[in-house]
């Protein structure tokens, strides 16, 4: 009796309404209800798994909530999909925001656990690494080709590029058919989606609570950014990349207590996040091509090696101005935010 009240009250909705109006007049009855019935769960899915803290919600069982969440969504994309490519992309992003959400929560998981869960999230990526990565390479050429087709010829670099794709067609393959590899990656989703419910998280906190995290998280990031200042290394680049990835998922999770600087700052740090990664990339080919340089002509290695050079100057230049936006407060400024918004919130 409980099920048909609440399946009443549902269809009561206007936006479902409209939904299973359109339903009847396509397809009937059962078409409609199974609309609705498709639409409640979407909508059910979609508060499970958003990456941020609810208004009237704790830091325990947000974090927790988006903990899971993300543990569902990587489990989902792993399962019967078309493009192997695209599923790996899109769950080892879901790892990187869970590795996001335990930094934030660190001070309340304990360095123990923190520690324990950011390497079995780390180690999982991991595991699917291959795939992605022989994409990106290609992805990486084809926009640099684009960039700059006006200097070199139509089939410049064809045999780095037939190599590439090569690499990514056997990355893929490997993942589709390693069924164990794919098993063992479900398994580890499964025992972190166990771990979750123990997390020693203060039941009775406020997101407030979060704001020791994000003030590290920030702090890490100036400190990034500084040496970044003084060696434009691939790998002072790199690190300052992971710290403002860190801040974007830190600022989506903490948007609710401060609506319009925390999404300001996301969406700056999200920005600052693809300039170094695309970096980062162009690096990586960089290096794939010294490896692979009997694929070239005669004369194409130091045509890309300038074109990458120039391309990265760029970016970097563009990346370490918007940084500089990014990390221009000081951390306690942020942390006393979070704790009044909190506050407000609550």
């Amino acid at each position: 009796m409980a099920k048909k009240s609440a399946f009443e009250a549902m269809t009561r909705n206007p936006t479902v309404q409209v939904v299973a109006a359109g339903a009847v007049a396509s397809g009937g009855a059962l078409a409609a209800g199974k609309l609705v019935r498709d639409r409640v769960v979407d909508r059910s899915t979609r508060r499970r798994t958003r990456f941020r803290l609810a208004p009237d919600e704790g830091a325990a069982d947000g974090v927790r909530r988006i903990a899971r969440g993300q543990v569902e969504l990587a489990t989902g994309r792993l399962e019967g999909a078309d493009d192997v490519g695209e599923a790996v992309h899109e769950a080892r992003k879901s790892f990187k925001r869970m590795r996001a959400v335990v930094r934030l929560a660190r001070d309340q998981l304990g360095d123990e656990v923190y520690r324990a869960e950011n390497r079995a999230y780390r180690d999982t990526g991991r595991e699917l690494s291959a795939a992605r990565d022989a994409q990106v390479l290609r992805a990486t050429l084809d926009d640099l080709m684009r960039r700059y087709r006006k200097e070199i010829d139509d089939d410049a670099f064809a045999g780095l590029r037939e190599a590439l794709d090569a690499d990514a067609e056997g990355a893929d393959e490997r993942i589709a058919s390693d069924a164990g590899a794919v098993e063992e990656v479900r398994a580890s989703l499964d025992a972190a989606r166990d771990r979750i419910a123990t997390w020693p998280l203060p039941e009775d906190a406020d997101a407030g609570a979060l704001a020791p995290g994000f003030e590290r998280i920030y702090e890490r990031g100036r400190r990034a950014l500084k040496v970044a200042e003084r060696d434009r290394g691939d790998e002072s680049l790199h690190e300052l990349r992971k710290r403002a990835k860190d801040l974007w998922h830190a600022a989506q999770i903490l948007r609710p207590v401060s609506p319009g600087p925390m999404k300001r700052l996301g969406r700056r740090a999200h920005a600052l996040s693809d300039l170094l990664g695309d970096d980062h990339d162009l690096a990586v080919l960089m290096d794939a091509a010294r490896e692979r340089h009997r694929t070239l002509r005669r004369g194409e290695l130091a045509l890309l090696r300038a074109l990458v050079r120039r391309r990265r100057s760029r970016l970097q230049r563009d990346a370490l101005a918007c940084a500089r936006r990014v990390y221009a407060r000081k951390p306690r400024a942020w942390s006393r935010r979070i704790a009044r918004g909190a506050a407000a919130v609550a």
